[in-house]
């Protein structure tokens, strides 16, 4: 027998890693969820090793830890704006939303066979990823707003790791039922890690443009309106219509960097590029018409590029970090 894992197959006798191409969980749908029910929260694949994501979820723990203590130290020392309490009952709500959103969803995969692509991107992404970085620039004002987004961020990062690292679903039940919706087979058992990243180093870009432009600046909003409804088009666009894929690599699989045979399509990224045009028709008294015809012809096949070279999960950094730059560089025009 092979020493590769099949995605049906789990036999306690060998030692397993993870199957070179991980999206052959999509071969059939007699497969994917034959492979969802044998194991839906990937508590028993000797080929997951979990005590990583436990390590990870401590590292990352203390460092959120860390910026809220230094945040509300310098704001105690008045060194920086204060944090504003109001938006945290607001925040809060949105992701207890969030939690019972996870479980329905997590129902309609495990009850009535729908794969957990669908009900990532176009039920739970969304909500999930506006909460991190939409919602707070809609609730927070004034001189508080830096300091209120790093805050509430860093809590929602903090969320995350307490109800999706491997050690709490383990322990609480409800935990592991309400993961299943957001934890896709093919990027078991790295899909809180690959999540925790990819809006850490998504926050790292916004954050310096937010600075220096304000919340409410088209050059934040846009690039993020497109990542959350056009990358979130782009996969299950992609799963059902994908007829001219292409492969990308994750920056970390199976113990290699740079490794992993994940699919994307061109059909995904058309998406991208028709969701870009549609956000950028609300957009257009924020440029002067030379600035708004370049941006039309130029802007959505970029976030279309960008989306579809960028390293598996690893789209949402490339397409805040090519969309401001290139909105922060037409308005030089």
């Amino acid at each position: 027998m092979s020493k590769k894992m099949t995605p049906n197959i789990i036999d306690s006798t060998e030692q397993y890693t993870l199957p070179d191409d991980p999206m052959a969980v999509h071969a059939s749908r007699e497969i994917y969820f034959r492979h969802l029910k044998q194991d839906p929260y990937g508590f028993n694949n000797p080929a997951y090793n979990w005590s990583q994501d436990t390590r990870f979820a401590l590292v990352v723990g203390a460092f959120y830890s860390l910026v809220l203590i230094t945040v509300f130290a310098l704001a105690n020392a008045s060194l920086i704006p204060a944090f504003n309490p109001i938006t945290l009952g607001l925040f809060v709500f949105a992701l207890v939303g969030l939690l019972i959103g996870k479980c329905f969803f997590s129902w309609l995969v495990l009850r009535w066979n729908i794969k957990i692509n669908y009900v990532r991107k176009l039920g739970l992404r969304p909500w999930k990823k506006l909460i991190a970085f939409v919602v707070p620039l809609l609730i927070t004002k004034g001189s508080t707003v830096v300091t209120d987004w790093i805050v509430l961020f860093s809590i929602q990062a903090l969320t995350g790791l307490a109800t999706e690292a491997y050690w709490f679903r383990r322990r609480v039940p409800f935990f592991a039922y309400a993961y299943v919706s957001w934890d896709r087979l093919e990027d078991r058992p790295y899909s809180m890690r690959y999540d925790q990243l990819e809006d850490f180093f998504r926050f790292l870009i916004y954050l310096p443009f937010m600075i220096l432009f304000g919340k409410s600046s088209m050059i934040v909003l846009i690039p993020n309106l497109v990542n959350q409804f056009g990358d979130g088009l782009a996969e299950p666009v992609g799963i059902r219509f994908g007829k001219h894929t292409y492969r990308a690599r994750a920056i970390w699989y199976d113990g290699k960097f740079w490794a992993g045979n994940f699919v994307r399509s061109l059909e995904g990224s058309a998406a991208v590029l028709l969701v870009t045009l549609l956000i950028l028709a609300f957009y257009s008294a924020y440029f002067t018409p030379t600035q708004y015809i370049i941006t039309l012809v130029v802007l959505p096949p970029l976030m279309a590029l960008a989306e579809a070279i960028s390293p598996h999960t690893g789209d949402g950094p490339m397409i805040a970090l090519v969309g401001c730059v290139f909105l922060w560089a037409v308005q030089l025009v």
